[in-house]
């Protein structure tokens, strides 16, 4: 299977970082041989998500602060996102593809669960 992963290296060494906003790379990994298929670094966030819209990819797995011009795309695309904060890549694109991480269900600030402050139905916490 084919994931989305932003990270905070260029290469599978590297961690999912808190913010899609600030992640200086995105990899794109095939799960069935954990290959790196495709790595980008150096461009800002809305392309890194143009980027995941376009791909054939299954799922991102980013930080849990998403903003909107960056949640939109990839969810009209009908791409899963997941939150992977702190994982490593290749543990973050594995649990995506076993469904085992928690699900992104809105971008910050936006209507649904991250709308307020405190603790909602996800279970993150978005006062951080």
């Amino acid at each position: 299977m084919l994931i989305a992963v932003l990270s905070d290296r260029a290469d599978l060494s590297g961690r999912v970082p808190e913010r899609f906003e600030t992640s200086p790379a995105l990899l794109f990994i095939e799960t069935d041989t954990d290959t790196l298929t495709q790595s980008r670094s150096g461009a800002d966030a809305p392309a890194f998500a143009g980027a995941v819209a376009e791909s054939s990819c299954e799922a991102v797995v980013c930080g849990h602060h998403i903003g909107k011009d960056c949640f939109e795309p990839i969810a009209d695309a009908c791409i899963t996102r997941y939150d992977g904060t702190g994982l490593g890549v290749l543990a973050a694109a594995h649990a995506a593809e076993a469904g085992t991480l928690p699900i992104i269900p809105e971008y910050e600030g936006g209507p649904g669960c991250a709308s307020g402050g405190g603790t909602c139905d996800c279970g993150h916490d978005h006062d951080d």
